[in-house]
């Protein structure tokens, strides 16, 4: 076969192996482009898809720390309630021991404590007045029986009577109780009104609910300090 002669062009020879040679040469260039192109736009896509990734898997942290943080939260508040509920417990089992305790040491004192007031003549004589006040109150004023110490004057006798007729007694009758130290009974018709130490005493529930009363503050007060 014979080799393609070579054809002018213009005052140029041009060979045309060459011109297939640039040819492929051209085509090799524009593939390399369009490689490198469609390689820029991978990449940009891929960077793209890792970003997105990325926001995707920090949102998500960010979800789940919120959610964590969360529970810690409640747990903690929890165990803060549990703690609190628990030393509420130990302190109210605490102040129970101690109040125990005082009423056990204070009740053997009562007697003693209120013998001590009966005998001091101011108090007694409120005392006095109060019973009466509280007599002439809930009880008929006719016939009253009064029982007190057989150990009083004749002067402390007559102040009873005045105070009698003062609160509307009619006919009151005054007997001496070899068995009273300290108090008064009245009585009328079946009734009875006794301040002895231990009719007062009698009703020890309440006693030691009064008695706790006072106690408490004197208590919370030495706590606090």
């Amino acid at each position: 076969m014979d080799a393609p002669h070579p054809q002018r062009a213009g005052d140029r020879v041009v060979n045309p192996l060459d011109a297939a040679g640039w040819q492929a040469d051209a085509l090799v260039q524009q593939i390399e482009r369009q490689v490198a192109e469609e390689c820029a736009a991978l990449r940009t896509d891929a960077a793209r898809q890792a970003a997105a990734i990325r926001q995707g898997a920090r949102s998500q942290t960010r979800v789940h720390l919120r959610r964590a943080i969360a529970d810690l939260r409640a747990t903690q508040q929890q165990r803060t309630q549990q703690t609190a509920a628990e030393l509420e417990t130990a302190g109210r089992q605490q102040a129970s021991v101690r109040a125990r305790r005082t009423l056990a040491q204070a009740w053997p004192a009562l007697t003693a404590a209120i013998v001590a007031r009966w005998q001091d003549p101011a108090a007694r004589s409120a005392w006095v007045a109060a019973q009466l006040g509280l007599a002439a109150a809930r009880l008929p004023l006719e016939g009253w029986v009064v029982r007190h110490p057989a150990g009083w004057s004749p002067a402390e006798a007559a102040a009873l009577q005045t105070a009698l007729r003062q609160r509307g007694a009619v006919t009151p009758t005054l007997l001496p109780d070899e068995s009273l130290h300290a108090g008064l009974v009245i009585e009328v018709g079946g009734a009875r009104l006794d301040s002895r130490p231990a009719a007062l005493l009698a009703d020890r529930q309440r006693v030691e609910a009064a008695l706790l009363a006072l106690f408490e503050p004197a208590t919370a007060g030495g706590a606090s300090r």
